[in-house]
């Protein structure tokens, strides 16, 4: 019988306490881990509620989350809590940015935009293509983060991808840490 840990970079269920693959690969890439949790796994009835509320637009599901979501944060020792944004493009085409109808009464940063050029989604990348990404995130307005703990947050934790380049553009702008979490991992 097998004890199911967690990796300690980015909470992916697995049989012992080192770090998965993919955070070592992050490791050797440079890369501070985030240290990333998730309230829940990615299952077939998480890939449900992600259909129906992100991609079929039923807005009234971001609040199954919310309270749990909430409390998450308010108990974390952080400073600024930073959402991963969507294109104008999805903006459009959704009229929401998932991430920020889950975490609704949290007081969330929008200093990260997508690049104008980018029209592309996440999910239509198999896991190569999600690596193969460049940075997709610009800084919106100068802030500085000297000494700030910061807190990313999304709506699912694929690849790591998305939130390793939105946290480069953090500690560029001088944040002492950064962590990230989810919805799903």
């Amino acid at each position: 019988m097998s004890i199911s840990c967690a990796c300690s970079g980015c909470g992916r269920q697995q049989n012992n306490e080192s770090l998965c693959f993919d955070c070592q690969r992050w490791e050797k890439q440079g890369k501070i881990l985030l240290q990333h949790t998730s309230l829940y796994q990615y299952n077939d009835a998480m890939r449900d509620f992600m259909q129906r509320y992100k991609f079929n637009g039923d807005y009234s599901l971001r609040q199954i989350f919310n309270h749990e979501l909430i409390q998450y944060v308010n108990n974390m020792a952080i400073d600024l809590v930073v959402v991963i944004p969507i294109s104008e493009y999805t903006m459009m085409t959704r009229g929401f940015n998932q991430t920020v109808g889950l975490f609704e009464g949290v007081t969330l940063s929008d200093l990260l935009k997508v690049k104008a050029k980018n029209k592309s989604h996440q999910s239509q990348f198999n896991r190569k293509g999600r690596m193969m990404r460049t940075q997709p995130f610009t800084v919106s307005k100068s802030l500085p983060l000297h000494n700030k703990r910061v807190l990313l947050v999304d709506d699912v934790y694929t690849t790591g991808n998305t939130l390793y380049h939105a946290a480069d553009l953090l500690y560029d702008l001088g944040a002492k840490n950064v962590k990230s979490l989810s919805l799903a991992r």
